[in-house]
């Protein structure tokens, strides 16, 4: 259930705080504030590409809503599995959806292409 959860608190944060300009966070940022909203007050500070080794996830072959979605120096949160859609904090939009499945996020145009999957242990 906490997935749904963290969604959930992820797309409030985007509705509150995604186009304010001055409120641009890095990735592992908004991160940890959904999860601290979502799951744990008092979890721990993190770097991007510190998730993936983290007691807290498992790695998973086919994501969820709520998972994370990592990169070599990026994180966000999988909205939507089927769409291919995440959530994260991008120095070119602020808080906002995009998609994994196609474009940048997916390798294209000299971007980033997805490494990994991670649940949140409940």
């Amino acid at each position: 259930m906490s997935g749904e959860k963290i969604a959930e608190v992820a797309r409030e944060y985007e509705s509150y705080h995604g186009q304010i300009t001055y409120d641009r966070m890095v990735c592992n940022q908004f991160v940890l504030a959904v999860l601290r909203g979502a799951v744990d007050p008092e979890f721990p500070d993190m770097r991007a590409d510190q998730f993936p080794a983290s007691e807290r996830f498992v790695k998973v072959e086919s994501p969820l809503r709520g998972d994370l979605i990592h990169w070599p120096g990026h994180i966000g949160i999988v909205l939507d599995p089927d769409r291919g859609e995440f959530i994260g904090s991008q120095s070119s939009t602020g808080v906002a959806a995009a998609s994994y499945s196609k474009g940048y996020w997916h390798g294209q145009s000299s971007g980033k292409r997805p490494d990994c999957f991670l649940r949140y242990k409940e």
